[in-house]
C-alpha cells in the first residue's frame, strides 16, 4: 500500500546537493528531497540496467507520490555520515506491504558489489509494521542506495534515515501514540455500547457500528491487522483495504440519518443519502479484482469526498432550522471533513504528500468522536430530565390519589350538593324558558302588529301614486313588499334563534321571488355574493326591503332596451359592525340627479330605509354597470 525509495551515485548527474548528510545521531532525516526516481512500466529491467540509467528524475517533494499504478519504481539515494563516530544506521520505509521490495547499497570505497536485501511480504528482518533496513556507514563515508518497489496500492516513498537508537526510539513513540489513539476508539466503542444497553437509544447503536468500522479501517491502515492477523494471508488484508472504507461510509450515513432524524427534518436531502448508500454498496464489487484497484480507489475517494460534503450540507441546513444536535454535528463533521479532504486529495495525487497526511484522519477523527460523544451525552441529559419529570408527575399523581381517598366523604357530599344544585338550575332553566316563550309570543304579536301597520302605511302611500291604468302594477308593488316581510318571518321561524336571521339565505330568497313576479317581462340572471352574517330582525327587515326596492327599480327601469340582463347583489362586512351593500346591474344607465330629486314612492322608500339603517347611499355608473352602494352600521 506504501512505496520505497532508492538513490545512487552512478548514472545521472549527481551533485553535493543530492547527498543526504547525517551530521547528528539524534536527528531523523526524511529523504524525499534527495531522491531520484525512475519508472519501469513493465517491471522487467535488471539492477544493472537501472544503476547506469540516465533517466532518473530528481524528486521535488519530501514524499514522492505516483498514485495507484501497475508500474515498478526505482529510487536512488546518496547518504553521507558526518558524525564523529561510526554508527549503525537504519532506513525505515513507512509502508505496510509490498509486492516487490529490494534494497541495494554499498559504501563508496568498497567493492563494486552491492549488498542486496529482499524485504517482500513475509520476508521482513524486523517484525515491525514498516520495513526496516540496516545501514553500516563509516564516519565521513558515503553510501549509495537503490530501492526497487512495486505495489498494488498507492506508490509513495516515505523514507526515513537515522541512527539505530533514534529510529527505535521514534518507532516506540509512534507506537505509543497510535496505541493511545486506538485505545481511545476502543473506549468509545464500549462506552457507547454500554449506554445503548442502558437506555436502548438506537442512535448509540448506530454510533457504535460507525466507530467500530472506522476503528477497523484505522487498524488496517496502520498495519496492525497485517502484522497480527493477516501476515501470512495478504489477500484478506488487501480485501480489508478496499471493503472497510465503503462499510465505514455506509455506517456513517446510517448513524447521521438516525442521529439527526433526516427523514423527518429534511426528507428531500434524506433521499440523496439512499442513493449514496446504494453507490457505496455497488462499489464493493470492485473489491475482488486487483486489476481494478486504480478505478476502485479513484471512485472511493470521490464518493468519500461527496458524502463528507453532503453530510456537511445536511448539518448546515438543520442548524439553520434550529436543530440543536445538528450544531454539534456540524462542528464535529467540519473538522473531520478537513482531514478527509486532505487525506483523499493526497491519495488522488491532487495535493503534495506531507507527513501530516498520514495523521490527519487520526487528529480529525478523535476530535469528531469527542464532539459527537458530547452531543450524545446531551441526549442522555435530556432523557434523564424527562425521566425525572416523569417521576415527579408520578409522585404528584400518587399524592393526588391519597388526597382523593382522604377526602372521599367530603367529595361525595359535594357531589350530592352539586347534583341538587344542578336540578335546581335545570328547574330554573325550565321556568326561564317558559317565561322566554311567553315573552317571545308577545314579541311575535308586537312584530306582527308593527309589520301590519307598515303594510297599511305602504298601501296608503301606494294609493296616492297610482291611477286607474296602473292598478295592476300597484298591486304588484304591494305584493312584493308584503312578500319581503313574509320571507323575513319565515326565515325567523325556521331559525334556531328567533332574534336574528342569516342574511345570505334571506337575500337569495327575496331575489328569486322578485324574479318570479317579473318573469313574464324580463329574463334576468343574478348572483348573490354575501357573507353569512346574522343580523337582528329589525335590521334585516330594512335591509330586505331596501334590497327589494333597489332590485325592483333595476327590473322596472334598468332593462327597457335589454331583455337578458344581469343583477349582482354583494353584501360584506367592511370593519367592526360596519357593512356595505352593493346592488349592480348592466342595464340602462341611470340619471343620478333625476333619481335623487325624484318624488316617486320607490325613491322615497329607498331613502327612508337607508335612513332607518343609519346609512349612506351612493350611485356609480362605470362601464355600462350601475351600482347602488349603501354603507351602514348595525346598532349593538
Amino acid at each position: 500500500m506504501f512505496l520505497l525509495l532508492s538513490t545512487t551515485l552512478c548514472g545521472a548527474n549527481i551533485t553535493t546537493k543530492d547527498t543526504l548528510v547525517i551530521s547528528s545521531t539524534q536527528t531523523t532525516h526524511r529523504a524525499g528531497n534527495y531522491l531520484h526516481t525512475l519508472e519501469d512500466k513493465k517491471g522487467q529491467k535488471s539492477f544493472l540496467d537501472i544503476s547506469n540509467s540516465p533517466l532518473f528524475v530528481r524528486s521535488t517533494s519530501e514524499i514522492p507520490n505516483f498514485g495507484i499504478t501497475s508500474s515498478c519504481y526505482w529510487v536512488k539515494l546518496i547518504v553521507k555520515n558526518e558524525t564523529n563516530s561510526t554508527e549503525d544506521f537504519m532506513l525505515e520505509f513507512e509502508k505496510i506491504t509490498a509486492d516487490n521490495l529490494t534494497l541495494y547499497y554499498k559504501v563508496n570505497d568498497s567493492s563494486s558489489d552491492y549488498t542486496i536485501i529482499n524485504a517482500n511480504n513475509r520476508q521482513k528482518k524486523y517484525l515491525s509494521r514498516q520495513f526496516l533496513f540496516d545501514l553500516n556507514i563509516p564516519t565521513n563515508k558515503s553510501a549509495t542506495i537503490f530501492i526497487k518497489y512495486k505495489t498494488n496500492w498507492a506508490t509513495t516513498f516515505p523514507i526515513l534515515i537515522s541512527s539505530r537508537e533514534k529510529m527505535l526510539q521514534d518507532i516506540f513513540n509512534e507506537e505509543l501514540i497510535k496505541g493511545i489513539y486506538i485505545g481511545i476508539l476502543f473506549i468509545m466503542v464500549f462506552y457507547n455500547l454500554f449506554i445503548y444497553f442502558s437506555i436502548k437509544d438506537k442512535s448509540y447503536l448506530y454510533y457504535v457500528i460507525y466507530i467500530s468500522f472506522f476503528l477497523a479501517l484505522q487498524l488496517n491502515d496502520f498495519g496492525y491487522t497485517h502484522k497480527y492477523l493477516f501476515y501470512n494471508y495478504p489477500l484478506f488484508y488487501d480485501l480489508g483495504i478496499k471493503i472497510l472504507p465503503s462499510l465505514t461510509s455506509i455506517s456513517a450515513i446510517l448513524f447521521v440519518r438516525n442521529f439527526l432524524n433526516t427523514k423527518l427534518h429534511c426528507s428531500k436531502l434524506d433521499k440523496g443519502l439512499n442513493i449514496l448508500v446504494i453507490a457505496f454498496t455497488l462499489i464493493l464489487g470492485f473489491s475482488f479484482n486487483n486489476q481494478d484497484n486504480e478505478l476502485y480507489f479513484t471512485l472511493i475517494n470521490i464518493l468519500t469526498l461527496t458524502i463528507a460534503l453532503y453530510l456537511l450540507l445536511i448539518g448546515a441546513v438543520l442548524s439553520y432550522k434550529g436543530t440543536f444536535l445538528a450544531k454539534y454535528f456540524l462542528v464535529a463533521w467540519s473538522i473531520l471533513l478537513l482531514s478527509i479532504i486532505q487525506f483523499n486529495l493526497s491519495n488522488l495525487d491532487l495535493i503534495p504528500y506531507y507527513e501530516i497526511t498520514d495523521h490527519s484522519l487520526e487528529i480529525g477523527s478523535l476530535i469528531e468522536v469527542f464532539l459527537l460523544s458530547l452531543a450524545l451525552a446531551h441526549r442522555i441529559n435530556t432523557l434523564k430530565k424527562e425521566k425525572e419529570n416523569s417521576q415527579e408527575e408520578t409522585i404528584q399523581l400518587i399524592q393526588e390519589k391519597k388526597n382523593i381517598i382522604k377526602n372521599q366523604n367530603t367529595i361525595l357530599e359535594n357531589l350530592v350538593y352539586e347534583r341538587t344544585k344542578e336540578l335546581e338550575q335545570q328547574n330554573k332553566i325550565i321556568s326561564d324558558k317558559d317565561a322566554e316563550k311567553s315573552i317571545m309570543m308577545r314579541e311575535i304579536h308586537h312584530r306582527v302588529k308593527n309589520n301590519l301597520q307598515m303594510i297599511n302605511s305602504m298601501v296608503r302611500l301606494q294609493t296616492r301614486y297610482h291611477d286607474k291604468d296602473s292598478t295592476i302594477n300597484s298591486l304588484k308593488e304591494v305584493e312584493r313588499r308584503i312578500l319581503t316581510m313574509a320571507i323575513l318571518h319565515e326565515k325567523m321561524y325556521q331559525s334556531d334563534n328567533l332574534t336574528s336571521v342569516n342574511i345570505k339565505d334571506f337575500i337569495t330568497t327575496v331575489i328569486i321571488d322578485l324574479l318570479n313576479i317579473y318573469k313574464n317581462e324580463k329574463k334576468i340572471k343574478y348572483k348573490v355574493d354575501a357573507q353569512e352574517i346574522n343580523f337582528k330582525s329589525e335590521s334585516i327587515l330594512y335591509i330586505g326591503l331596501l334590497i327589494s326596492e333597489l332590485i325592483t327599480n333595476s327590473l322596472k327601469h334598468g332593462f327597457h332596451t335589454l331583455e337578458d340582463g344581469y343583477l349582482c347583489i354583494d353584501l360584506h362586512q367592511n370593519g367592526h359592525n360596519d357593512y356595505i351593500i352593493n346592488v349592480s346591474n348592466n342595464g340602462d344607465k341611470i340619471d343620478i340627479d333625476k333619481f335623487n330629486t325624484s318624488e316617486s314612492l320607490g325613491q322615497r322608500l329607498i331613502h327612508n330605509f337607508v335612513k332607518q339603517l343609519n346609512g349612506d347611499l351612493s350611485i356609480q355608473c362605470n362601464d355600462d354597470i350601475t351600482t347602488f352602494s349603501v354603507r351602514f352600521k348595525e346598532d349593538i
